[in-house]
């Protein structure tokens, strides 16, 4: 096949841009009539939902994950997808109602307003606050809509958790593990966060449930262990704080969306009977997204398919 001249080659290439041009124009319009659809949204929010922060954290996750699967093993990659979507997640948000963040940023440290900016866009307003306590205190106070605050550990003696056990609907929940994908090849160590808001979580398929339980200080952890495994229920012990004499509060982590009024729940406080003297609701997040994971598994049942 002789050489193409270099006039032809660039209209080859400009009919390829121009089919380009064309499916944007087709995006733009799309985008810009999906926005009129959150803009009725939020209208009818406001007149059956006042004042309610509009984050739908279960739905928001279901989205994502369809999203995944809809470009796994195609040429464009499902990390940039789900990255995409959540920007437009985002920024839909924000035109249903102020989407203000207060982000825990002590000075020179910077990964979890890098994590907000990801999840939830460039356009939102950012408070950065140097204590966990202060994020809390500003979705509390109606300064902001969330909450960026660490992931729970196991080694954190400051126990900021507990000033999520407060009574009342003033009371923010953890809704959201912030990525919520994790891209393939080396993941950021263990960077990530969670948000808090006044949101009810809601269950999507795959999630983590976080429970503060109030036991006598004569209550071994053994027991408490049994109770659950008892009930079937995976439950992983993430922090302990001795606040008196009397007791001591057990943070929890349990698989699946299982706030204290659920049948699982419910057999296993029966179970502990006066024991516990008290349960606190931190709120639940859909399980992130590991996509090395995911191809890994992929791989493997392609490997077992041939076999």
């Amino acid at each position: 096949m002789p050489n193409k001249s270099p006039e032809t080659q660039e209209n080859e290439l400009l009919a390829f841009r121009t089919q380009i041009d064309a499916i944007d124009d087709k995006l733009i319009a799309l985008l810009l009539e999906r926005t009129q659809v959150v803009e009725n949204v939020g209208e009818y929010k406001k007149k059956t939902a006042a004042g309610k922060c509009p984050i739908r954290p279960g739905r928001e996750a279901t989205m994502l994950r369809r999203i995944i699967e809809k470009f796994q093993g195609t040429p464009f990659s499902p990390a940039s997808a789900s990255a995409i979507w959540r920007i437009i997640i985002g920024a839909s948000t924000a035109v249903e109602a102020d989407l203000t963040l207060s982000v825990f940023a002590p000075e020179k440290e910077s990964d979890l307003f890098w994590l907000a900016r990801e999840y939830f866009g460039i356009a939102c307003p950012v408070l950065k606050q140097p204590q966990i306590k202060r994020v809390i205190g500003d979705v509390m106070d109606g300064k902001a809509a969330v909450g960026i605050v660490p992931l729970l550990r196991s080694d954190d003696t400051s126990y900021w958790w507990t000033n999520l056990m407060q009574q009342g609907d003033n009371t923010p929940k953890i809704f959201a593990h912030i990525p919520f994908v994790y891209p393939e090849g080396p993941e950021r160590g263990n960077i990530g966060a969670l948000a808090v808001g006044r949101v009810v979580p809601e269950p999507s398929g795959d999630d983590v449930t976080l429970i503060v339980l109030e036991a006598e200080h004569n209550t071994s952890q053994h027991r408490l262990q049994t109770a659950f495994a008892t009930a079937k229920l995976e439950a992983t012990w993430v922090n302990i704080a001795t606040l008196t004499q009397d007791s001591r509060h057990h943070l929890i982590a349990l698989k699946g969306f299982l706030p204290p009024e659920s049948a699982p729940m419910q057999a296993v406080l029966s179970t502990l009977g006066n024991s516990i003297l008290r349960v606190s609701y931190l709120g639940a997040y859909a399980a992130p997204i590991s996509l090395a994971a995911k191809k890994t598994n992929g791989e493997k049942n392609v490997a077992t398919a041939k076999a």
